[in-house]
């Protein structure tokens, strides 16, 4: 039995999803994650992340060193060599160049799966939205990725335009929005089937770009901290570069430049 210890975010969920499935066809198989993560992996158990694990292997896909120590008794243990955790590891995978799902992909090759590339298909019942609609995600609880100038963006489309607010996120998506319409805490499966009505969805750097992806939406991000070629999804708008970026903070010491050097005409070009 192989028990995986999926990663928190819900991005970082999405980026596993290769990994995830190519391990599961290696036997049988058991991901611990957080509340989303029954709705996002399917076709294997999925177990709170809290839960004990039950399997033999420990694949460690959340890159903690809290993780490794709590399943440190399990006889064998991968995972990316990061965060000071290659002593509580057997299998200590060195963490690769390039984009984060490489690392994720990486873990999955140690215990000789194969990775490819893994779309989300379930759909549930979409909200009544447009079809051909442009998508926008502008709220993220980390400063340092939310780019301000999404009401903007919003006024300069033509057509029609819905934005979208996870859990609990309605009433801060309802100020930024104004007169557009918001669709607020959908489920997954119900949120892969809005995204089939949507022509581009437009984001922060965040998990519901990269769950867009996953569901062959056509993504466009706004990077402020973040880098498009390490943990970016679809096609990357940014500001140019910054001698502090990328720095994954969730504060800003330089006056939040990394967002407010990206214009509302360069991301209104790219949607097209």
């Amino acid at each position: 039995m192989y028990s995986i210890r999926a990663p928190d975010h819900l991005g970082d969920g999405v980026m596993a999803m290769a990994a995830v499935a190519a391990i599961a066809r290696l036997g049988p198989t058991e991901v611990h994650a957080p509340r989303w993560g029954a709705e996002l992996y399917t076709g294997v158990t999925v177990r709170p992340a809290d839960a004990p694990p039950t399997g033999e292997v420990g694949v460690l896909l959340k890159p903690s060193l809290g993780a490794a120590w709590r399943w440190r008794h399990l006889p064998r243990r991968v995972g990316l060599a990061e965060n000071g955790r290659a002593p509580l590891l057997t299998d200590a995978v060195a963490v690769p160049g390039g984009h984060r799902r490489d690392g994720y992909a990486a873990v999955a090759r140690a215990l000789g799966a194969s990775p490819q590339p893994t779309p989300y298909t379930p759909r549930g019942a979409a909200p009544e939205v447009p079809e051909g609609h442009v998508g926008l995600n502008p709220w993220s609880p980390t400063p340092t990725v939310r780019w301000p100038h999404f009401r903007a963006l919003a006024d300069a489309i033509e057509g029609p335009v819905v934005f979208y607010a996870g859990p609990g996120e309605g009433e801060a998506v309802r100020a930024l929005a104004g007169p557009h319409r918001v669709v607020e805490g959908l489920s997954l499966p119900d949120f892969a089937a809005a995204l089939d009505r949507c022509r581009v969805f437009v984001s922060n750097d965040s998990g519901a770009a990269h769950f867009a992806e996953a569901c062959g939406t056509r993504v466009v991000v706004v990077h402020g901290s973040t880098e498009a070629g390490q943990t970016g999804a679809g096609e990357g708008v940014d500001g140019g570069p910054l001698w502090c970026r990328p720095c994954y903070r969730k504060w800003c010491f330089n006056q939040l430049r990394c967002l407010t050097r990206v214009e509302v005409g360069a991301v209104r070009a790219r949607v097209g």
